[in-house]
């Protein structure tokens, strides 16, 4: 019989108790910020289970940096059109 191959979802959990005792060290809004990328992380499940044979934590920051790309990409939009809007300085 094979091996079983651990879920995406399992490699991520056990990431994030790798790392739990950095995460404990961290501040509260620091924490945050952490639990968020974890979070990201199993938002992008069905992507992170395409790859082969992951380096976890290389899916893990991918998603996180994917997320802020996102968000950086809305602020930039609600920006100008406030610039728009009001006029640039």
């Amino acid at each position: 019989m094979g091996r079983t191959v651990r879920t995406y979802r399992d490699a991520v959990r056990i990431e994030e108790a790798r790392w739990k005792d950095f995460r404990r060290t961290l501040r509260p809004s620091q924490r945050d910020r952490f639990d968020r990328i974890f979070n990201y992380a199993r938002g992008h499940a069905d992507a992170g289970t395409m790859m082969v044979t992951p380096r976890i934590i290389e899916v893990i920051l991918l998603s996180a940096i994917l997320e802020m790309l996102g968000e950086l990409d809305e602020i930039r939009e609600r920006v100008q059109v406030l610039e728009e809007k009001f006029g640039r300085k």
